[in-house]
């Protein structure tokens, strides 16, 4: 790719040399026609030779190359000695006089060349600082837009080899050591680098020591040219080394070293603001674990204390009093100790799944499942649990078939309704239903118990979030259950969402995209 570039670049070159001979041709021409006409009228030789200067300053003018213009004053020359001297159409003169107007429209065609030359160097030279300054401008703007400290290198690169279109690389520093080149190469040094660029690594090295107080280094490439190289460098700390490749003979000052230092300088601060920015990111994670393992260890605490406590209690009863107790009491002591195990039980689980939900380190295998199937299979132990409380199940005739990982769906649907019977008196109704709307299967859980205030249904998602309700079971939650189930339905690609339940009570609802075997299975039973 880069040999063909540069082929391109040699036709384009050629096609721009082949424009300015015909341009540079045909104001000759047109010079020539114009000076006939003014021979024909009789007007002075004065006026031809203006309108030959006049067509060498056009030319000097619209051609990229000064040659063009040296070789249209000596064309002009010799046309105006040929056709308008005596004998005309030869390049002898009879007069003398002729012999001193030719000299004098060649040194007048040349000094108009030369002129025209130095106005439009300077002109390019200007059009070049303020185009550098222009991507100098765009440098911040273009670095801020970075995500991460590639992103910055990569501009860096981008913004240095716009400015001077020649290779530019960097190196950056790891740990205190040079890392392997970052380079974006012009298709004309292309054929220099590979691998280390064939630069001194050790002079390298030796460079972005502290102690060496060097701005810059021009480094040698074997083969052609030689690196100008820079710190990419803040008060206290280098990031890299970066530079640009140029010619063996030219050096870099003045104005292009200000800009190359400015570009490098705004790397700098970037750098800088992103390793600032990802260490504030590192202490508030530190800070925001540590806040959840003190609430962790807190709640747990307070939480586990009530159940233990039951649970040493009703066994010491059995011990030691076991002959004692009548049958009813004895079993309604057993009871006691299974409810609240079942209950420690299932916040050990909501912990286990939590923590690993949350450290990435639980993977979801997700098969095709009915949910007429899965949702009696999770409320198969609630019978026990219900504790005078109603709980429905409505199921549609049709398959509802989802994509989901059995357990894990269990334990949502068993968390939801460990919920619905906490926060609601006896008596109450929980009514579960499964349906279908559009391409997806809905679960809801349905309670006419307290309700949750409209502030609190945007809070519940949070960890160890918990709604003052008083609890039907004497005992409140810790706040994981239902950021669990969050977790567990993003997962699988679904959504939980809160709502009332009208007149009184809370709606759960749990939603899963449909397989296809059950749009089909309906569509062909519709």
């Amino acid at each position: 790719m880069a040999f063909k570039n540069v082929l391109i670049k040699k036709r384009l070159k050629a096609g721009s040399a082949r424009r300015d001979a015909f341009r540079s041709i045909g104001t000759l021409a047109a010079c020539s026609f114009i000076g006939f006409l003014f021979y024909f009228w009789n007007l002075s030789e004065a006026n031809i030779i203006t309108i030959y200067v006049l067509g060498i300053l056009l030319i000097s003018s619209i051609t990229s190359n000064w040659v063009f213009g040296l070789a249209s004053s000596v064309m002009g020359v010799l046309l105006f000695n040929c056709l308008y001297a005596e004998p005309r159409f030869t390049l002898f003169v009879y007069d003398p006089q002729y012999s001193i107007t030719t000299l004098v429209m060649l040194v007048a065609s040349l000094v108009t060349n030369y002129i025209m030359t130095q106005f439009r160097r300077q002109l390019d030279r200007e059009i070049l600082e303020t185009r550098r300054l222009d991507i100098l401008l765009e440098t911040s703007q273009h670095l801020q837009q970075a995500q991460n400290e590639s992103g910055i290198f990569a501009v860096t690169l981008t913004q240095l080899h716009r400015m001077f279109e020649r290779t530019a690389m960097v190196f950056p520093l790891a740990d205190g050591k040079l890392s392997p080149p970052v380079i974006k190469s012009s298709e004309e040094d292309s054929s220099v680098f590979s691998g280390d660029c064939g630069l001194d690594l050790a002079a390298l090295e030796q460079f972005i020591r502290p102690e060496n107080a060097a701005g810059n280094l021009f480094m040698p490439i074997p083969g052609r040219g030689k690196a100008a190289l820079f710190k990419v460098r803040t008060n206290k700390t280098i990031f890299a080394v970066a530079g640009i490749v140029i010619d063996s003979d030219k050096s870099i000052a003045g104005f292009e070293h200000n800009l190359i230092l400015a570009v490098l300088d705004e790397a700098a601060l970037s750098l800088e603001k992103h390793h600032l920015h990802l260490f504030n990111e590192r202490i508030a994670r530190e800070a925001e674990a540590e806040h959840l393992r003190a609430n962790l260890l807190r709640t747990i605490s307070h939480d586990l204390r009530t159940p233990l406590t039951s649970i040493s209690g009703n066994a010491d009863i059995l011990l030691n009093n076991e002959g004692k107790i009548r049958p009813g009491l004895r079993r309604q002591l057993y009871q006691n100790i299974y409810a609240d195990s079942e209950w420690l039980i299932n916040l050990v689980e909501n912990l286990l799944f939590v923590t690993r939900i949350e450290n990435g380190v639980m993977s979801i295998h997700t098969e095709p499942e009915v949910l007429q199937e899965i949702i009696p299979e999770a409320l198969a132990g609630f019978t026990k649990r219900a504790k005078g409380r109603s709980i429905s199940l409505e199921m549609p005739d049709e398959l509802l078939m989802v994509k989901i990982e059995a357990r894990l769906f269990m334990q949502v649907i068993v968390n939801i309704v460990d919920n619905a019977v906490k926060y609601t008196p006896d008596g109450s109704e929980i009514k579960i239903r499964a349906l279908q709307r559009g391409a997806r299967a809905v679960v809801e859980v349905a309670d006419t118990g307290y309700g949750i205030k409209d502030e609190d249904k945007r809070k519940v998602f949070e960890m160890f979030y918990t709604v003052n309700n008083k609890s039907g079971d004497s005992r409140r939650g810790i706040g994981l259950g239902l950021p669990l189930c969050r977790s567990i339905m993003r997962a699988h690609g679904g959504a939980i969402d809160i709502a009332d339940n009208v007149p009184s009570g809370t709606v759960v609802s749990l939603a899963l995209h449909l397989e296809e075997m059950c749009l089909e299975n309906e569509y062909l039973g519709g």
